[in-house]
């Protein structure tokens, strides 16, 4: 896990973290009837409940998706999670809707076929959901982000995940351009009235650590 970026750089009040673990755990076994945390997920939790940014690098299968699960559940306000492709969309909010969170807004090409884009707007803009998954382009979307200067009007974005976070290097140059400059762009769209940027997030499963930083 690596600490960096914006976010480490602003004052943030300290986390008492065996208290928090304790704390954490009680959650953990409630919402997602696990029995305890694997390695890496409540250190990387307690970061983001500290509102550092920080990069986890996990192994596929070793619950990365619970820690932003379980630190956008425990912060006040909306988590916006950010994915390369449809089918991990689709995969999140299933994993989320298992444990009975269904307050969850996707938005997609696919959605955007079936006539629903209008309806999840709106549920992002009245902060019915308390996740919301896109991809990276839709932040070059105005209807998106009027969205979400509406939201934040009421409630704060709480966190912005970067899931598969190595497509930032892999493929931000040529192949998804909207990577470029991607935190600059999250921290001034997901900004609350007053001016604080949510902490990020980025998790992944393979990637050295050059392209982490």
């Amino acid at each position: 896990m690596l600490r960096g970026g914006e976010g480490a750089q602003r004052a943030r009040p300290k986390v008492d973290r065996d208290g928090a673990r304790d704390a954490l755990k009680v959650v953990l076994q409630t919402v997602f009837a696990k029995e305890d945390f694997w390695a890496g997920q409540a250190e990387a939790i307690c970061e983001v409940l500290a509102g550092r940014d920080c990069a986890v690098l996990l192994p596929t299968g070793a619950g990365k998706s619970i820690i932003y699960q379980l630190a956008g559940l425990c912060l006040p306000g909306r988590t916006i999670v950010v994915d390369p492709i449809i089918a991990l969309i689709e995969d999140q909010i299933r994993g989320l809707k298992i444990h009975g969170i269904d307050r969850v807004t996707g938005i997609s090409s696919q959605t955007t076929r079936q006539g629903q884009t209008g309806q999840l707007l709106a549920e992002v803009a009245n902060a019915d959901s308390y996740f919301v998954l896109v991809a990276p382009e839709r932040f070059q979307d105005q209807r998106f982000r009027d969205a979400l200067k509406e939201l934040v009007q009421t409630t704060p974005v709480n966190l912005v995940v970067v899931d598969e976070a190595h497509c930032v290097s892999e493929w931000g140059h040529d192949f998804r351009t909207a990577y470029l400059n991607f935190g600059k762009l999250v921290r001034d769209k997901c900004k609350s009235p007053g001016g604080t940027s949510p902490p990020i997030l980025a998790l992944t499963g393979t990637a050295s650590r050059v392209v982490l930083k």
